[in-house]
Formats: structure tokens, C-alpha cells, sequence
């Protein structure tokens, strides 16, 4: 007699815990992921997620194992306790990940016998401390395009150093082949830095062309407050 009732379609699959290194760095002892059915449904899922806590440029993009470098592809290939590591589209850096150590902390001097030197007194917003070491998920519309749904990019914090690794990813996601030059708001205010990307925003992607003024914000995913 088959199982009947609500409970026949909860899935009861137990959750993986994986340890993930990143591809050629010898001091990064790897990040432990907690991979749970409910929480990760397919391995694009997976990917955007170590994106979010493996600071890879332009994202991470595969897994391969840590000791011949085979290239992971589904979700039902990781084994729980499993080692992987975490890469953009670059090759497979062979590295002896599974025995990386912690590295020994730098003994401290005494400190309060050095005096701080105060070169100028201009304040530093601490927003400016912070804003590197947050990723950024924004929405980015094709030029021209206002009936195509925006895309959601997820830019990893490594990444926000450099504008134009920023572009660089942006195309990858909006643009297959390329071709991302510019970062404009709904309104045609144009980006010239990381610093003027805002959490959950919108924005225009632009190539050689002129921004095209169309009203990106009457579309559907894009949230009332944000039309206003």
C-alpha cells in the first residue's frame, strides 16, 4: 500500500556537507557548505550560492575535485564530506588542496608604544569601509530591450575592486559574447564605479551604443517602490 497524506511528497533526502577550496590559492583552507534540497534545487543554485561565500572573480562557474581536477556537473555527483574546489572559467590550478593549514598569525608588537600619524583631517564614510566586503545582487536590463525580463547578477565582493572586471561579468550574464561598456541607471544616469552599484537596484546594460531611453521600470519585475 503506497505512502498517502501531505507527507508523501516532503522530500526527506539528508542534507551534504561539502568543503570547498578556491582554484590556486594555497592559503585558503577551504569553507564548509551545508548542501540542503531545500535550500539548493539545482546546481546553477549551487554555483550562485558559493558565488555569495568563495570570493572568485566573476563568480564561481565549476567544481572539480581537488586531486585530478575533474570537472563536477550535477548535484548528485558531490558526496557528503566530500572536498571540491571552486573556480571562474579559468583552468583547473593543481594544488595540494586537501593539506592546506591555517596560516600562523603575525605575532603583534606593542602596539600602544606607536603612535597613530594623522596625515589629514578628512572623514571617511563607513560605508566606504564596508562596501568591499559585501557582494552585490543587482538587475541589469539590455539596452533597448524593455520587454525582456531584467537579469539578476550577483557580483562578488572580489570582484567590486575593479569596474571593469564588474562590466566584464555583467556581460557574461546580459551579453553571451560580450560586449557590456557601460552601466546606466533607468533614467540614463550613467556608473562610473562600484561605489554607485545599490543592493537590489536596477540598472541598463550598454554597449558602443547611445543609452535608449524606454521606460525600464514599467516592467513587471520591477518593484513599486522602485517605480516610484
Amino acid at each position: 500500500m503506497g505512502t498517502r497524506g501531505p507527507y508523501a511528497l516532503v522530500d526527506t533526502t539528508p542534507a551534504k556537507t561539502i568543503l570547498v577550496y578556491r582554484n590556486g590559492d594555497q592559503f585558503y583552507v577551504g569553507r564548509k557548505f551545508v548542501l540542503s534540497r531545500r535550500r539548493v534545487q539545482s546546481f546553477e543554485a549551487l554555483l550562485e550560492q558559493l558565488t555569495e561565500q568563495v570570493s572568485v572573480p566573476f563568480g564561481v562557474r565549476r567544481l572539480f575535485t581537488p586531486m585530478h581536477g575533474h570537472v563536477v556537473r550535477e548535484l548528485d555527483a558531490l558526496q557528503a564530506g566530500g572536498k571540491y574546489v571552486a573556480a571562474g572559467r579559468e583552468r583547473f590550478k593543481k594544488l595540494d588542496y586537501i593539506h592546506i593549514v591555517p596560516r600562523k598569525p603575525v605575532k603583534m608588537r606593542k602596539l600602544k608604544e606607536i603612535k597613530p600619524v594623522v596625515h589629514c583631517d578628512i572623514n571617511v564614510p563607513s560605508k566606504w569601509h564596508t562596501y568591499h566586503r559585501l557582494p552585490r545582487h543587482i538587475n541589469v536590463f539590455t539596452n533597448g530591450r524593455v520587454f525582456t525580463p531584467p537579469v539578476k547578477v550577483i557580483i562578488p565582493k572580489f570582484t567590486l575592486t575593479d569596474w571593469n572586471n564588474v562590466l566584464a561579468m555583467v556581460g557574461e550574464k546580459v551579453f553571451p559574447l560580450g560586449g557590456v561598456r557601460r552601466l546606466f541607471t533607468l533614467t540614463g544616469h550613467p556608473l562610473d564605479s562600484s561605489e554607485s552599484l545599490q543592493d537590489d537596484q536596477f540598472y541598463v546594460a550598454v554597449g558602443l551604443e547611445a543609452f535608449k531611453h524606454f521606460p525600464y521600470w514599467k516592467s513587471p519585475r520591477v518593484p513599486g517602490e522602485v517605480q516610484r
